[in-house]
């Protein structure tokens, strides 16, 4: 079978189609939410955020991610039996958990939105986040159900439908005015909702296929479930702890050099809510190979494919990093123009192409990372996570007051790397494979810096979309010439 014929080439189209559609939406939205609440009022939003990512967090146990292993390997065995059994326990222990967290949620709300997030809100706001808990963690299991089975048009459909009713829901309710922060997360409860009930029934409808063996070793299962599940859950509990501890900091910090609250949040809102989804709009490619990697990966690891391993890593590392060194510059060169059309905001552009070195790094840790995951080296990961999170956090803590603005660039600059330094070294030792500088990095980089020097020269400014896109094509076009002659893309295809 070609690669162009094979399963997972199809369902990547589908994925990155889908996604696409997706992010143009989320995109546009967060362009409509910008321009209504503002940059402050955006940057409290992203910290309520991070609180509420912890609590799902707490809410999944790294269950989804074992049904995904657990479902994906006994699908290759041809063990129907243990498929149906494991996704159903599975399942069952994540609802008890994730209701667990919304409980506990709503009887501290008080007192959670007074430390964690400062009272920049109403507390009755966080009920709502609360009680979407359970609903996202039984469709993150249905989809990892999904993802295992390489059925993946059905998680691809529940995400986008999450994102459209989110979308119609914020442009609803923001247009007939309803207070802001309750907008911002009923949207959220009700894309959730609905999301749960279509993955729900379609769940139902496909594990009824397989018949559940009554001699079925459930203990045996459950103790599997909770192998894989157990140290995920535990070090997701401190990175995202610590991720939440991390960006409450950010503001607070930025008062003690001198910032306002106000305006410190603002800074935040436009670096962490515009800049840094700007700049990852691209990633929809390493994002959908991400998804698809995963339990590809756990295939390979099943069935101890050690040379499927290192031929299919090289070929992702080589295409990743020269498609996210093109992708930067052409970020680097747009901002100006995108940005201001979008944002009417000429700081957003200043941020963006100031954090375009770390796209490269960026994009090749998310893909590092599902290899891992798939290789059963999630505690691994999840420990690379913590060690970064403790040193940015000390950065903040250290740093900002001293540095502003500049200091909080700096912490995302040596996080980024460290991550995903560590995480390309843990890969590339697994999968026994060497880093060709030379021919992965250096190379394209003389191209691209070759490319941009030229247009540099050309005798006209970018001053419209007509301009950017006339120099983008003459970009493109000496780009792909350079590497012609340095024979650059025929190695990237062996």
């Amino acid at each position: 079978m070609t690669i162009i014929k094979s399963k997972f080439f199809k369902n990547f189209l589908l994925l990155t189609f889908s996604t696409l559609i997706i992010n143009v939406v989320e995109m546009l939205t967060n362009i409509y939410i910008t321009n209504k609440i503002g940059t402050t009022v955006l940057g409290s939003y992203s910290l309520i955020m991070n609180f509420f990512n912890f609590l799902v967090t707490v809410s999944l146990f790294g269950i989804p991610l074992a049904i995904t292993k657990i479902v994906s390997e006994n699908d290759i065995l041809k063990k129907d039996s243990s498929i149906a059994c494991s996704s159903k326990l599975a399942c069952k222990f994540c609802a008890i958990i994730s209701v667990s967290v919304c409980i506990f949620t709503i009887l501290f709300k008080d007192k959670l939105a007074s430390i964690l997030l400062n009272n920049i809100i109403d507390p009755n706001v966080i009920i709502i986040l609360a009680l979407s808990l359970p609903f996202i963690a039984l469709t993150s299991c249905f989809c990892g159900y999904f993802n295992a089975l390489r059925e993946t048009n059905k998680p691809i459909i529940t995400e986008f439908l999450t994102h459209i009713v989110k979308t119609f829901s914020i442009v609803t309710l923001l247009y007939i005015n309803f207070p802001t922060y309750k907008c911002l997360t009923l949207s959220i409860f009700l894309s959730e909702f609905t999301s749960f009930i279509y993955a729900f029934i379609l769940y139902k409808k496909d594990v009824k296929s397989y018949t559940i063996d009554k001699n079925e070793n459930k203990l045996k299962i459950i103790k599997n479930i909770f192998r894989i599940s157990a140290p995920i859950s535990f070090t997701s509990f401190i990175r995202s702890g610590l991720s939440t501890l991390k960006h409450t900091l950010i503001p607070i910090r930025l008062q003690s050099y001198g910032y306002s609250y106000e305006y410190a949040l603002s800074r935040y809102g436009i670096i962490h809510g515009i800049s840094l989804p700007f700049i990852l709009m691209p990633s929809i490619f390493i994002n959908s190979f991400s998804s698809l990697i995963l339990p590809e990966y756990s295939r390979y690891f099943a069935s101890n494919n050690v040379e499927k391993i290192k031929n299919i890593t090289q070929k992702i590392f080589k295409i990743t990093i020269f498609l996210s060194l093109y992708i930067s510059f052409i970020i680097y060169i747009s901002a100006d123009i995108i940005c201001f059309k979008l944002y009417s905001n000429h700081e957003v552009a200043y941020y963006v192409k100031i954090l375009t070195p770390i796209i490269c790094i960026m994009y090749i840790d998310s893909i590092a990372d599902s290899m891992l995951k798939g290789l059963d080296l999630q505690v691994g990961v999840m420990k690379i996570n913590i060690i970064d999170l403790l040193i940015s956090i000390t950065l903040i803590y250290f740093g900002i007051p001293f540095l502003g603005t500049f200091g909080y660039i700096l912490v995302l600059y040596v996080s980024e790397y460290i991550n995903g330094l560590m995480s390309i070294d843990k890969i590339l030792k697994k999968a026994n494979i060497q880093f060709r500088y030379l021919e992965w990095v250096i190379k394209p980089l003389i191209c691209l810096f070759t490319s941009l020097f030229i247009i540099n020269l050309l005798p006209f400014q970018i001053i419209n979309l007509q301009s950017l896109l006339f120099v983008l094509i003459i970009f493109s076009t000496i780009f792909i010439f350079l590497t012609s002659l340095m024979n650059l893309i025929p190695k990237l295809l062996k």
